[in-house]
C-alpha cells in the first residue's frame, strides 16, 4: 500500500542517501524548481550515467526522464509526518 501525502504533511529528507527503486525523492528540475516524486531507475546510458525516471503521485502530471530533462536528486524522503487533526 502506497503512503498518502497531503498538503501540509512534513517530509524529512536525507541528501546523503542514494535512492533505491520506489523511494520518494525531492529533486530539482532544469527550471530550478523543486519537485516531489517517486524514483524509478531505468539503467545506465552509453556514457555510463545512471538513467532514471521521476514518477508523479498524480497521474495527471508527466513523468520526468533524466535522459530527456536535466534533473538533480536533492535527497531521499526518510520520514513522513502527517497531522491527523487540526
Amino acid at each position: 500500500m502506497e503512503p498518502q501525502f497531503r498538503e501540509g504533511d512534513r517530509l524529512i529528507v536525507d541528501p546523503a542517501i542514494t535512492p533505491r527503486p520506489g523511494d520518494f525523492v525531492i529533486a530539482k528540475n532544469g527550471h530550478e524548481e523543486a519537485t516531489f516524486k517517486k524514483y524509478r531507475p531505468r539503467g545506465i546510458n552509453a556514457l555510463g550515467a545512471d538513467v532514471f525516471e521521476l514518477v508523479p503521485l498524480n497521474p495527471d502530471y508527466p513523468t520526468i526522464n533524466s535522459e530527456h530533462e536535466k534533473v538533480v536528486i536533492i535527497g531521499v524522503v526518510v520520514e513522513h509526518r502527517q497531522v491527523l487533526r487540526r
